[in-house]
């Protein structure tokens, strides 16, 4: 079996050794808190806004273009990412993403006008999904195959993090003040990315082979060179081989072959399904806008806690559960998570749905069902958490190939922004025509959908390399369930 390159025999060996990957998970960790309190900003700026007091004051639709131009222009960030970190390298693009972010937040604190918070809005929108793509590329391609779960699950934890933060900021300071706060951990984390690592692999793409291995020295840790050296030749041989032609024109023409070949279109098309289906589940949509809809579903004029505090501890939980998970991933595989995510959000949604059908109204004491759904509202939001949320972010990275890394991360996230801040959009439309209990029904029907979905096609890609997922998706298979099974025996000699 293949020596991985955290198996090390030496305690104080492998502590140096996971120094890089702790470098790299706290970059990580900052630059999603302040992308995570630029998400969870409008449920709570937005109803400050519009009050009449506000120095500030929005009406119903520039608010609606505040909270979903932030995942409109995702899109156009994806696609500038994913091309720009095959061309420019993966660090130079997540500093420029870094930059992007602190601005954006130094327009909304600064703001004297709701354009101001637009044009801030524009920014963070387009430095989160550059930052996203080049984050989770150098993620994976940073990662020792064991600890890559855990590293790219840092920048789920940091943006739930940062909406609870956002949260809590919003619901005792002024908006500026949290505005302000946010600017100054971008600022934070723009400098730390200023020290990571160029990825390894882009370097060998680049043909600066002495700079890939000093990289691979530094993440292999001392007293590993020879390890190293092995992993530098791998890569070399896998993809050198891959570039074939010599002009510009047989690059393209070869490039736009590879993308057709089933084993690129299997995970590409897999991973843009399971993400992009995950905006009619629901989780971002009421991350959003969570203090208006939590609002929508006291029809009795009875509230467990104030919606501000509900998000709070809706919040709270989410990140612990983000966390949880973060350790859970080293036991537990992927398709086991996404499938007991789907199950236990989906039917909560669905039972939220239909208490809070206007028919169904008195059918349980008042006291009784505002407990009710606050309990199923918590149960809901844990349950796209762990799994759904978690391992998309997870997987985007891992399952795509090589060659075409960045365009197929860049691509997925623009698909998923494009389609998210469509909804956010038409989120004012969505609740006075399906109202609350529509919303959440359909909430359900989608996680439903996405379960069966993950049982049937989505990859166990637990503990493999990214090389070994390459070779799973170069089987004749489509779906997961009829894969070709080999015995554990032969399986484990040929690694």
């Amino acid at each position: 079996m293949k020596t991985t390159r955290m198996e090390i025999a030496q305690p104080a060996i492998a502590v140096r050794a996971i120094r890089p990957q702790v470098y790299v998970a706290c970059c990580f960790l900052f630059c999603t808190i302040a992308t995570g309190m630029a998400i969870g900003h409008s449920a709570v700026l937005l109803p400050n806004l519009q009050l009449q007091n506000s120095t500030i004051v929005l009406d119903e639709e520039m608010g609606s273009w505040i909270a979903s131009l932030y995942s409109i222009v995702g899109p156009l960030g994806a696609a500038l990412g994913g091309c720009a970190i095959d061309i420019y390298g993966r660090r130079k693009v997540v500093i420029t993403a870094g930059s992007c972010l602190v601005l954006g937040w130094l327009l909304i604190t600064t703001a004297q006008n709701g354009t101001m918070i637009l044009i801030g809005r524009i920014l963070e929108g387009l430095a989160r999904s550059i930052g996203g793509t080049g984050n989770t590329v150098l993620g994976d391609e940073l990662s020792d195959p064991r600890f890559r779960g855990l590293i790219v699950c840092t920048l789920l934890t940091g943006i739930t993090t940062g909406v609870f933060a956002m949260s809590t900021f919003g619901a005792f300071l002024n908006w500026r003040i949290a505005s302000g706060l946010a600017t100054l951990l971008g600022f934070i984390t723009f400098l730390m990315y200023c020290f990571i690592y160029e990825s390894p692999t882009w370097l060998v793409r680049k043909d600066r082979l002495k700079e890939a291995e000093d990289v691979l020295i530094q993440l292999w840790g001392p007293g590993r060179e020879k390890q190293a050296k092995e992993e530098l030749k791998d890569l070399i041989k896998r993809l050198r081989g891959e570039e074939s032609s010599s002009t510009t024109r047989q690059k393209i023409i070869t490039m736009v072959k590879y993308l057709f070949k089933p084993f690129v279109l299997k995970p590409f098309l897999i991973m843009l399904f399971f993400n992009a289906i995950q905006a009619f589940c629901g989780l971002n949509l009421f991350t959003f806008y969570a203090v208006d809809m939590l609002s929508k579903t006291r029809r009795h004029g009875i509230e467990v806690l104030d919606d501000y505090y509900t998000n709070i501890l809706v919040s709270s939980l989410r990140t612990i559960t983000i966390i949880t998970t973060c350790f859970l991933i080293f036991s537990i595989g992927r398709r086991q998570l996404a499938l007991a995510s789907g199950i236990s959000s989906f039917i909560p949604a669905l039972i939220i749905g239909f208490i809070l059908i206007p028919s169904n109204s008195g059918s349980i004491p008042a006291s009784i069902e505002i407990y009710i759904l606050f309990i199923l509202i918590i149960i809901y939001a844990i349950g796209m958490t762990f799994g759904f949320y978690a391992l998309t972010g997870i997987m985007i990275g891992e399952t795509q190939p090589s060659k075409i890394r960045g365009f197929a991360c860049g691509f997925i996230y623009a698909m998923n922004d494009l389609v998210l801040g469509s909804i956010l959009k038409l989120y004012p439309w969505l609740i006075s025509t399906l109202e609350i209990h529509g919303m959440f029904l359909m909430f359900g029907v989608s996680c439903a959908l996405c379960t069966v979905f993950v049982y049937f096609f989505l990859p166990e890609t637990q503990g493999l390399t990214l090389l070994e997922i390459e070779d799973y998706f170069k089987q004749p298979n489509i779906m997961w369930v009829t894969r070709k099974r080999k015995d554990k025996n032969i399986e484990d000699e040929e690694m």
